[in-house]
């Protein structure tokens, strides 16, 4: 099959046009079509298109859509995603923090000793050890480089957490012995088994931030296993919508009220920076239209 033929912004623009969508300043529609990308943008104005009587959406635009709007829910976006990113370093401290006091406990190399880890999957195993030997290697971190040179590359767990990414952290929670995922995991409020869903389930919201993908209208196959219903009425809330963008945020909210020292203010700021003209809502986050009301929201 032929690719679909290429548009200038010129034609792009005049596509948008023909579909329905009001555009108030062509030179800023242009400059933003530009910056952004047509396909970057239209996951945007996805929520603006009319619906068919089966729900499935149609090429047009509704009455009232406007190339302003677009790039207001953009720019809200692009906010909310750097925030939550931001959010997410001090929950990713603690968390490396916690595993390599923990398991410094245990062994100052247990993380080079399976037979005292928890390992469901060998192979998993190998690919983990093989990816923290290749951090260390590459590492110009002078806290490793001392202990290449000084310490003959022996390096402790508490040294080794540092060079592991939010991924690499995951995988080392659920290679710890039991006693040592529950201790962490009662930290955050959670058990472990909890935890271990977070953790995976974030490390995709931390890789969407990371890679500056969307937020708005995004679903989740990976989402986090919550309390029992009346344990958090926080948590009972992104029940019925554990898949969507604000549940993830409000899992992520829950995990910096368990972290001592972290503002839990910039998440909530952002998302009341969320532009409202036209009566667009955050129904496509997932967010109730009370969401400031629900505890983990309105507290900060």
């Amino acid at each position: 099959m032929d690719p679909k033929p290429f548009k200038t912004y010129e034609m792009q623009l005049a596509l948008v046009k023909e579909r329905g969508m009001a555009v108030e300043d062509d030179a800023a529609a242009l400059s933003l079509l530009a910056r952004a990308g047509y396909y970057t943008l239209s996951g945007y104005w996805h929520s603006l298109r009319l619906k068919r009587p089966d729900g499935s959406r149609t090429d047009r635009f509704r009455e009232g859509a406007t190339f302003g709007d677009v790039g207001l829910l953009w720019e809200f976006d692009n906010r909310l995603r750097a925030t939550t990113f931001a959010a997410l370093q001090p929950i990713e401290m603690s968390l490396r923090a916690q595993l390599g006091y923990r398991l410094g406990e245990v062994d100052p190399l247990v993380h080079l000793r399976p037979e005292d880890l928890s390992i469901d999957d060998g192979s998993d195993y190998r690919r983990w050890l093989e990816k923290l030997e290749q951090n260390v290697r590459d590492s110009r971190e002078e806290f490793i480089v001392h202990h290449r040179r000084a310490r003959g590359g022996v390096i402790p767990i508490w040294v080794a957490v540092d060079v592991l990414d939010w991924g690499g952290l995951s995988y080392l929670y659920n290679f710890t012995p039991l006693a040592v995922r529950e201790a962490i995991a009662d930290r955050f409020g959670l058990t472990a088994p909890q935890l271990k869903s977070w953790l995976r389930a974030l490390n995709v919201v931390r890789n969407v931030c990371a890679h500056h993908s969307r937020f708005f209208n995004r679903y989740y196959s990976l989402t986090v296993k919550l309390p029992a219903p009346g344990v958090d009425h926080s948590l009972d809330e992104i029940r019925p919508v554990t898949n969507s963008t604000f549940a993830m945020l409000t899992a992520i909210q829950y995990l910096i009220a368990h972290t001592p020292g972290v503002n839990g203010r910039m998440l909530c700021a952002a998302m009341r920076s969320f532009p409202r003209q036209n009566a667009m809502n955050l129904g496509a986050l997932g967010a109730p239209d009370d969401w400031e009301g629900i505890e983990l929201w309105a507290r900060v």
